[in-house]
């Protein structure tokens, strides 16, 4: 069934605001909400979930035999009046990241819901959607980027300089466990054959990562070579200490 979009504004009275609603469709009722959500933001960017009241119009069902007869689930999203809503939901600072990075996202084509939170070292938002592959990019290029930027507007002018990350669905996860196994492997390969081995250059995020991970390793050690964005790391086998 493909996705309902019938966005419309309603327009109580002269004196009262335009109320906005939408209904949407998915395979969750979760996921339907996160849909209507998507599609208010289209009419009035920087919507916070907590302004919408969302009404579940069909559960959906899982169909009989083989499937057939599945139905979707229906939510309808309609955003509250602006007296309302809530005031100061997010500190500042995630609130600026969150308006920026729907704001970019939105500008570079992307369908996607955003997110964000204090942490205890500054300040995360999360990217969510059906396919991130080009916000995120090659090994990361373009949300790293993009995280770089919001680093920049997030901060300003601020003297006391906060960490800001930006993840879309678990990808700095998935991304550090790919970069300790790969810290693993050649780790062993060094340590087999007593031979530098240079990984392909990466950010400076990255770089640390494989650093502080095989910071105690008993065979191996680690250094960083070159200029940006070329910089690399070099594992080599560790010097015996006087």
């Amino acid at each position: 069934m493909a996705e309902l979009n019938d966005l419309h504004a309603v327009d109580e009275t002269e004196d009262e605001d335009t109320e906005f609603a939408t209904i949407a469709g998915a395979t969750t009722i979760e996921e339907a909400k996160r849909k209507a959500l998507d599609q208010l933001r289209k009419v009035v960017p920087y919507v916070n979930a907590a302004d919408v009241d969302f009404l579940v119009l069909d559960e959906g069902s899982k169909g009989g035999f083989f499937g057939r007869g599945k139905m979707e689930a229906r939510v309808e999203a309609r955003l509250r009046p602006s007296g309302q809503r809530v005031e100061g939901d997010l500190p500042p600072g995630a609130e600026v990241l969150r308006d920026f990075i729907q704001t970019t996202v939105g500008l570079m084509g992307v369908e996607a819901a955003v997110t964000a939170s204090e942490t205890p070292e500054g300040v995360k938002a999360n990217i969510s959607g059906d396919d991130l592959g080009l916000l995120i990019g090659r090994h990361g290029a373009t949300i790293d980027a993009l995280q770089f930027v919001a680093a920049i507007v997030v901060n300003g002018d601020r003297r006391e300089r906060r960490q800001v990350v930006v993840d879309a669905e678990g990808y700095r996860e998935r991304r550090e466990a790919a970069l300790k196994s790969l810290a693993d492997r050649t780790a062993q390969q060094v340590a087999r054959e007593a031979v530098s081995v240079t990984l392909q250059p990466m950010t400076a995020a990255e770089r640390k990562v494989i650093h502080l991970y095989l910071k105690d390793h008993s065979r191996v050690e680690t250094l960083s070579e070159g200029n940006e964005p070329f910089r690399a790391v070099v594992i080599s086998p560790k010097r015996p200490t006087d």
